[in-house]
């Protein structure tokens, strides 16, 4: 019998996932729910799912600490994350945690169904093969993983796409080579270079969407080495490229594009730093440094400023409702939004109309 843990602190959500679900058609039995990460982990020792589905922004124990403290304590888990939210560092820690398929909230229910099927098919295939956790007694495959790891990281420090494509090559010919290696073993080759990948990505704070693209974060276990190897083939490529884009970039960014972009979109609350530094393929540093050294202010003081003064604006007209002034200028939170406009201008927003 499969079972299945929902971990949301929206009741409606967790509704709508039972409700899409077609559990029966995989032989899921048992249904559980959570409201929190922390009630979450609890059902998950109490209970031992084999798949959780998870919200990332929760109270408390929050989505991902819950996938990384599975993800060390029950590798067997599937984990599956549903979430509002588009966010780097929500997608890395999914990569760290070996997630079988991220969702985006609202839940598609073809996309939820697909990815059950992928899970259960993964579990029973586990189930008969009566695969056990998997340690390095084998010396050659331990070795051999210890010296792909340093080699790949060297190459991929270089940005050498010829040479990371010749030594993925040499070195999975010596995997073939290797007697036994079972589905768990090509599991940990897997794990190791999204590691890599991701510490790279880390260290040159690279867009990790833009890297991955459509790719699913991580592989199916038990596939053969010829299409790990492609997968991390394609998958280093296509870091290597992005890496080599973005050096190009960062000697000919256009400021003036940019400041013109925050001048169209200054309203949209999600418009920072990261999102353009994102937008227009240029590291967060750099675009600070060049953006404050001809405007002589950096991006967030820029944003508050044009925001600030729309407001002021819309707030001598005395037509609107100062609640939906701030969220014509960006803020959903109205004390946020008080606090900020106080700071630029020295009064109130209140104050301001009534002067």
């Amino acid at each position: 019998m499969i079972k299945t843990l929902i971990v949301d602190d929206e009741k409606w959500t967790r509704e709508t996932i039972k409700m899409f679900g077609k559990w029966e058609d995989y032989g899921i039995k048992a249904i559980k729910e959570a409201a929190d990460g922390q009630e979450g982990l609890k059902l998950i020792e109490q209970w031992t799912p084999d798949i959780v589905i998870t919200d990332m922004k929760m109270p408390g124990v929050d989505g991902m600490e819950l996938l990384r403290i599975v993800a060390e304590r029950y590798p067997q888990i599937k984990l599956i994350v549903a979430s509002g939210y588009d966010d780097f560092n929500y997608m890395r820690q999914a990569i760290r945690s070996k997630v079988n398929e991220y969702l985006l909230k609202p839940i598609n229910a073809d996309d939820l169904n697909l990815t059950l099927e992928k899970c259960t098919k993964e579990i029973q295939s586990q189930l008969r093969s009566h695969l056990k956790p998997f340690s390095f007694f084998n010396k050659d495959i331990s070795t051999l993983v210890m010296d792909y790891k340093k080699t790949i990281v060297s190459l991929l420090d270089e940005l050498n796409t010829e040479g990371f494509e010749n030594i993925m090559q040499r070195f999975f010919g010596e995997f073939k080579k290797i007697d036994v290696i079972d589905n768990n073993a090509l599991a940990k080759i897997e794990h190791e270079f999204i590691l890599i990948l991701e510490e790279q990505m880390i260290k040159n704070d690279c867009n990790v969407l833009e890297v991955y693209q459509n790719e699913e974060l991580i592989y199916d276990s038990g596939l053969s080495l010829d299409l790990i190897m492609k997968k991390q083939q394609d998958l280093g490529k296509r870091y290597i490229e992005y890496m080599l884009q973005l050096k190009k970039r960062k000697g000919r960014v256009d400021l003036e594009e940019i400041k013109e972009y925050i001048e169209r979109n200054f309203t949209e609350s999600h418009i920072s730093l990261d999102v353009l530094a994102n937008k227009f393929f240029v590291s967060k540093e750099y675009l600070s440094k060049a953006f404050k050294a001809m405007y002589e202010c950096n991006i967030t003081e820029y944003i508050v400023s044009r925001r600030m003064e729309y407001a002021k604006r819309l707030i001598e007209a005395n037509e609107l409702q100062i609640k939906s002034i701030a969220q014509m200028v960006g803020y959903e939170d109205l004390s946020y939004f008080y606090r900020v406009f106080k700071k630029y201008f020295k009064i109130s927003p209140g104050e301001m109309r009534q002067g």
